[in-house]
């Protein structure tokens, strides 16, 4: 077969439904612990159209919907512990999974779509840089080539694009003078290009900012990071054995219906991953408790999605010894501690897993612990920043992604959407469901890890395949998709993902991928999109009771059971 510098490309196209119940049984196979019952594997029904919706040779989308299939199974199997249902039947629409990436993008405020709605008066700014309109706040985050002709750089502007513009020579003072996205561009890329790679890697590293190579697949698992995450599974997560063995932890008695009815969800989370998790675990019945600072800087564009829906969130401040003491408090309280900060960032203010541990033993009752980071559990940049671009840029995606476009060899291009931070939020959700599952059968308590590089990774596996050439261009007839280069941001791009779907099919205008709320404060009428999994009783799938909020928007409360 040919190959792409490390990444397999198919021989023959297979429709996205069989695509899925073959990719099904691979990940299924290496998921430690996942079930062998065949009636829950071919219970699973994929429906929805042959092609994939989504630009570009990776299999994204077939990648994607099988996490959210396995997410139904493990909550089919927490439903057959409760004695709920005996069901076998999960339900994954795929065109919906490939809509699932631009969750963010898809939301309409009282027939506002697009930009439109960040400019909201009832949407708050969390980001004044990115609000400004400052070309090179705005081009911050590209890929450049380097000083070796071939080697290029994901920059990223992270949540302060002044410093690591300061880091390579650009000072706010030039703002006034750059005043087109073109010119900003031509500026940063001729100070990166006064770098070798290796050179910018290591600034970036020595100044705790992040960034990437553009790797190959196989350039990315040659390094000693790749090799590192390439020795875990996707779906990773372990019984924390030096604890004191803890009984099993019975699921709480509940009139709701849906899986994880009376779970409690501590979400320390930022920006996309994470908070897509805490929003799964919403809709399969969790109280999820979202916890901010006004103090820190978030993606805006959340807040409206369904990425808030389902949840409490409230402001705390950790400087604050009063509002350390409520944290501590909730996670006293809590089944479940997501944390999508830096790994063991955390820990150094007294909230890390060995704390969360403690805890568990002092009460008796088993605690799940899941990190969600950029590049997973251990090895050289495991404390390392990172965003989605990055990971792309690290694993391969966008090096993959500039070769369907013909670029030359080693030049990134970004993929179409948040696929990798959107994506890696359901494989939490998944990690997480895992560890509640096997926390009621065999007791103790877990700590799992997700990251946005290892999922890249997994959708490069030679075993998972790229689609073929041809089959790319005739995605891109379907849904004449724009072409895009380097210097791509991701949030226009993926509108105009969005605009080629909403001239060239009815993908967007299905609204059973959609659900409404009336009630909520950003207008009133909210359309978000809707969870993917259903199950074949309304009364137990996935569904999210309350609309979404925005940041640090509740006064803080226990838990409502505890």
């Amino acid at each position: 077969m040919a190959t792409v510098r490390g990444a397999t490309i198919d021989t023959e196209f297979l429709p996205v439904q069989a695509e899925c119940k073959r990719l099904l049984r691979i990940l299924a196979a290496r998921t430690p612990g996942f079930t062998k019952d065949e009636a829950l594997l071919n219970g699973v029904r994929f429906h929805g159209d042959d092609l994939p919706c989504i630009p570009g040779p990776i299999k994204s989308q077939a990648v994607t919907a099988v996490l959210h299939a396995m997410v139904g199974i493990v909550g089919l199997e927490i439903l057959h512990l409760r004695g709920i249902t005996s069901s076998t039947a999960t339900h994954v629409d795929t065109n919906h999974a490939g809509l699932y990436p631009a969750t963010v993008a898809l939301v309409n405020v009282d027939g506002q779509t697009g930009p439109a709605v960040i400019k909201l008066p009832t949407v708050p700014q969390w980001d004044k840089d990115r609000a400004s309109g400052s070309p090179l706040v705005y081009r911050a985050t590209a890929i450049y080539e380097t000083a070796v002709k071939g080697v290029w750089f994901q920059l990223h502007g992270s949540l302060d694009s002044w410093k690591m513009l300061a880091l390579i020579g650009i000072s706010r003072d030039l703002d006034a003078e750059i005043r087109t996205n073109d010119d900003a561009y031509g500026l940063i890329q001729e100070r990166v290009r006064t770098y070798r790679p290796r050179e910018i890697e290591q600034l970036m590293v020595e100044k705790g900012l992040s960034g990437s190579i553009v790797y190959s697949p196989e350039g990315w698992r040659q390094t000693e990071m790749g090799q590192s995450l390439l020795r875990h599974p996707l779906v990773n997560y372990t019984q924390q054995t030096q604890c004191p063995k803890l009984a099993p932890t019975p699921f709480p008695k509940s009139d709701e219906k849906r899986p994880l009815a009376g779970i409690k969800v501590v979400e320390l989370a930022r920006i996309i991953a994470g908070t897509a998790a805490g929003a799964a675990l919403a809709s399969m019945g969790a109280e999820v408790v979202r916890i901010n600072s006004s103090k820190l800087k978030d993606y805006t564009p959340a807040q409206p999605s369904s990425l808030m829906a389902g949840k409490t969130t409230v402001e705390l401040d950790l400087e604050n010894p009063a509002d350390h003491e409520k944290l501590m408090r909730l996670f006293e309280q809590a089944d479940v501690i997501l944390q999508g900060y830096r790994l063991r960032s955390l820990e150094r203010r007294g909230f890390g897993l060995q704390a969360a541990l403690q805890i568990a033993n002092q009460r008796g009752k088993g605690i799940i612990y899941v990190d969600e980071n950029c590049y997973g559990p251990d090895g050289c940049y495991a404390e390392r920043p990172g965003w989605q671009q990055v990971a792309d840029a690290a694993a391969g995606s966008s090096y993959v992604m500039g070769q369907s476009f013909g670029c030359p060899q080693g030049q990134g291009v970004l993929p179409s959407l948040p696929i990798s931070d959107m994506s890696t939020g359901i494989l939490t959700a998944l990690t997480i469901m895992c560890a509640i599952r096997d926390r009621a059968k065999f007791g103790g308590s877990y700590h799992g890890h997700a990251s946005l590089t290892a999922y890249n990774m997994a959708t490069l596996d030679p075993d998972v395949r790229l689609y073929q050439r041809q089959v790319v261009q005739k995605i891109n007839d379907q849904y004449q998709f724009p072409t895009w280069s380097s210097d791509a941001h991701v949030a226009p791009l993926y509108y105009s993902i969005l605009d080629a779907w909403d001239k060239h099919s009815d993908l967007i205008k299905d609204e059973n991928y959609y659900v409404h709320f009336s009630d909520s404060v950003f207008g009133t009428d909210l359309r978000v999109l809707a969870p993917v999994v259903q199950y074949a009783d309304q009364e137990y799938s996935p569904k999210w009771k309350s609309p979404p909020v925005p940041f640090c928007y509740h006064e803080f409360s226990n838990f409502s059971h505890t």
